[in-house]
């Protein structure tokens, strides 16, 4: 399983270069654990890089593991209605 830190900001600006990365990682790995505690500004964009992401994981039957959510990230999540999608399969990260 391979392990990427995301950080700074992951906003309409950055996402197409976290994007690239992602897909190269799904397309190469057998897994993908996310730690998202270090992002320091997110926005709708990189909500949809996380479905995405996630969407491509079930595709292509990897595990994925998004840890450590920083507080902006889940309060976002939560005002869309998509923590529970999102962390399902591991909600027991999204308080860690």
């Amino acid at each position: 399983m391979t392990e990427l830190i995301l950080n700074g900001e992951q906003t309409i600006y950055q996402v197409r270069d976290t994007y690239q990365q992602l897909k190269s990682i799904m397309n190469e790995s057998k897994g993908l654990s996310l730690s998202l505690q270090q992002i320091q500004e997110c926005d709708c964009a990189f909500v949809q890089l996380l479905l995405w992401v996630k969407q491509e994981a079930e595709r292509q039957q990897q595990p994925l593991q998004l840890l450590q959510p920083t507080a902006q990230l889940v309060e976002l999540l939560s005002l869309l209605g998509l923590s529970d999608h999102l962390f399902a399969s591991n909600q027991e990260m999204l308080n860690g």
